[in-house]
């Protein structure tokens, strides 16, 4: 009789341990994916945050291309206009590009350089200012110093 008794004290335990591991495994579960989804948040963040950067370095890049259409004779800034990205991604809603950037190209001044006796160079002083936007408001600032030598005489 004493082993029928203690039979009937047990039959509750296992659905009782049951219970208990399926909520430690649920909650094991809700942890990882609220993980996987901030981990997913700073990826798509810094993807964003270096295409704004490669964006900015494109406009750097391009400005440095036409410097010899900046006028020497006033320190006047010239800003470009909103350019796009040729190959970046496009918004699906505009179909226009996602990537942009704007420069601001500035004559600083001029100084001579004289290199022994005879040869002296005149160096005219730049600065390019290169601002690149992404999606989600992603935006990178870049500026660039620049000068060109032209024989003086």
């Amino acid at each position: 009789m004493k082993q029928l008794n203690a039979h009937r004290k047990q039959r509750g335990a296992a659905l009782v341990i049951g219970l208990i591991l399926l909520v430690i495994i649920t909650l094991l579960a809700v942890v990882g994916m609220n993980i996987s989804n901030s981990e997913l948040q700073s990826a798509t963040s810094e993807q964003t945050r270096l295409r704004a950067f490669q964006a900015a370095e494109t406009g750097v890049e391009r400005s440095l291309s036409t410097l010899f259409s900046v006028s020497t004779q006033s320190t006047t800034a010239i800003t470009d206009v909103v350019t796009p990205v040729v190959n970046s991604p496009t918004n699906p809603s505009t179909g226009l590009p996602q990537d942009a950037y704007q420069t601001v190209r500035q004559f600083k001044g001029w100084s001579t350089l004289s290199v022994g006796n005879s040869r002296n160079f005149n160096s005219y002083h730049f600065t390019i200012v290169s601002t690149g936007t992404s999606a989600r408001n992603a935006t990178a600032q870049n500026t660039q110093g620049a000068f060109i030598l032209n024989n003086a005489y």
